[in-house]
């Protein structure tokens, strides 16, 4: 069973990523929605207070639209979203009474870190309360306080940027290259995705020893060495412990490095598993 839909792909770089924002295009709310999820938040804050884990709201924002034509530009459209809309629009409760169109829908971004000897990152997750114990890429959600670029437009680039410096201590120096792969959609954790590839200009060696963290999210950094039978067997053999954007992210990088006959076959063992 697949956990996710790939909305849009291709190989986007910077200039070709056209974002238009508009802040009005929230989550339509009623008086009842709003309610439900004043309740169901305050829950969740004493749930992760009893627990001692962080839950926090944050203004991220929301995925309302994605177009893109192979080797054309990604045309993204966003407004505003929170991370309280989308805690409390992703239960089975909310998400059995209402379209897609009608939940949060944060956008996220996600990257395949590909090191200068061809190792991948990889985490696997703790301290967070999805997919817990599943491999992961390097990710995190896209934030109106902090991605924004020089002209105030929102920047999936600068957040992934930011999100790879926090989760590893990789600087901007340190990348050779990054493009975007696509957009995918959590089928299980309601959200759009944005999948990245940054190839760096330094070893697996030196991400481990000689750059450090921000934060203290990722426990332990693991590591894959990429060859096209190594991806296609890691993929194989963890699908359904792997979380369901970071599965597609590896299968976009897989798609870009090895074509689109690895693309397809990779698919197909999957869709064989159930």
């Amino acid at each position: 069973m697949l956990e996710f839909e790939i909305v849009a792909r291709g190989l986007y770089y910077p200039d070709q990523l056209v974002v238009d924002y508009n802040p009005i295009q929230r989550m339509p709310v009623t008086a009842e929605i709003q309610a439900y999820m004043d309740e169901l938040w305050q829950r969740k804050l004493k749930q992760a207070q009893e627990q001692d884990h962080r839950l926090f709201d944050a203004p991220l924002f929301r995925f309302i639209a994605a177009t893109s034509h192979i080797n054309d530009a990604l045309h993204l459209v966003l407004g505003d979203t929170s991370y309280k809309e989308y805690v409390t629009t992703r239960t089975t409760d909310f998400t059995q009474k209402h379209v897609r169109q009608d939940m949060g829908n944060p956008l996220a971004v996600c990257s395949v870190v590909e090191t200068r000897d061809n190792y991948i990152l990889l985490d696997k997750r703790q301290g967070v309360d999805v997919y817990v114990g599943r491999y992961h890429v390097i990710g995190g959600f896209f934030e109106r306080n902090l991605d924004m670029n020089t002209h105030t437009q929102p920047d999936p680039f600068a957040a992934i940027l930011r999100e790879i410096r926090e989760e590893t201590g990789i600087q901007a120096a340190d990348i050779e290259e990054q493009c975007g792969l696509g957009i995918v959609y959590d089928l299980q954790t309601p959200h759009y995705e944005m999948c990245f590839l940054t190839r760096l200009n330094i070893s697996l060696d030196e991400v481990l020893h000689a750059r450090t963290p921000e934060e203290d999210e990722i426990k332990q950094l693991h590591s894959l060495q990429v060859t096209a039978e190594s991806l296609q067997e890691f993929i194989v053999t963890h699908h359904g412990n792997i979380s369901a954007t970071g599965e597609p992210n590896l299968l976009l990088y897989g798609g870009e490095k090895f074509g689109r006959e690895w693309f397809d076959e990779v698919m197909k063992d999957i869709l064989e598993q159930g």
